[in-house]
């Protein structure tokens, strides 16, 4: 069954009638209830769950979201895994997750396509980073602008949006893709209003699309053009076609018009009412 949704929006003084069809809802394994990142890979979808699960990749049947093989990273750890992204040859899984705002641990773990084709037992060569403009390190929840739930590959290198507790904007860095210990550095800000949890860049049609909510658990989609000049945002709702209480966390392109998302499963108090959401995978198309 497809459902759509259209959605006017004023950004930079354009109107824009933008809308998304979901094409697809599909139920993911218990295995992965905290699906956090997803990358579209060789027609299957590898994801993970969040800090606390163990350091494995798990490779989904689109059609079915079925669990057809894991992948254990044999040195790495699971703090807070958040953010997953590719380039031509290797996969980069984010332990990003920062809610305190008081890590100093931060890793990017980057791994072979060629490996994770082949085999169920991997390595990864690790990138080590802290944000240039962090002075601060002590522990409060919720309240830090140095959480980061969104990473992608662009110009070659990683940059990484962050989920700004305080001033629901994302602040951008870049990193190098190759191994080492880097200082991060700030690109540019971006005003959202919502919280940011994942992004995924096209280079085909030169553009970001990442995945969002806010505070009532109302979920967007957000489509970012214009990068380099002045970006151009449509955000768009999910809130009519999937309700509220909606963690979506990860998104992926499949191809130039469509995207698939992930939604963790999450039981939320909201206005009086109860929610209780299962982990699923959508594949939504994107038009103007």
């Amino acid at each position: 069954m497809k459902f759509s949704v259209v959605i006017l929006l004023f950004t930079s003084h354009l109107l824009l009638a933008q809308s998304v069809k979901i094409e697809e809802k599909i139920k993911l394994s218990k295995k992965i209830s905290e699906t956090s990142g997803i990358v579209f890979l060789d027609n299957e979808i590898l994801t993970f769950n969040d800090s606390g699960g163990k350091p494995k990749l798990y490779v989904l049947k689109p059609s079915s979201g079925k669990i057809k093989r894991t992948i254990k990273i044999k040195n790495a750890l699971n703090v807070d895994w958040e953010s997953i992204t590719q380039d031509e040859k290797f996969v980069y899984i984010g332990d990003t997750g920062n809610n305190y705002g008081n890590r100093k641990n931060l890793v990017i773990y980057k791994v072979s396509k060629k490996d994770i084709q082949t085999q169920d037992k991997v390595k990864a060569e690790k990138i080590y980073y802290s944000y240039t403009n962090q002075k601060r390190f002590v522990k409060e929840s919720h309240q830090s602008n140095f959480d980061c739930e969104a990473m992608t590959i662009y110009k070659n290198q990683l940059y990484l949006f962050t989920k700004n507790w305080k001033d629901n904007q994302t602040n951008i860095y870049a990193l190098p893709n190759s191994a080492g210990v880097y200082q991060a550095n700030p690109i540019k800000s971006l005003t959202i209003d919502c919280l940011l949890t994942s992004i995924a860049y096209n280079s085909e049609i030169d553009s970001f699309v990442g995945t969002a909510y806010d505070r009532n658990y109302q979920s967007y989609i957000l489509i970012i053009k214009d990068f380099e000049t002045v970006p151009l945002i449509s955000k768009i709702s999910l809130t009519a076609t999937l309700g509220y209480s909606n963690q979506t966390e990860a998104i992926a392109w499949k191809n130039n018009h469509q995207i698939y998302v992930t939604r963790e499963a999450s039981q939320k108090k909201l206005n009086g009412k109860h929610y209780k959401r299962k982990q699923k995978l959508f594949l939504i198309t994107l038009t103007d």
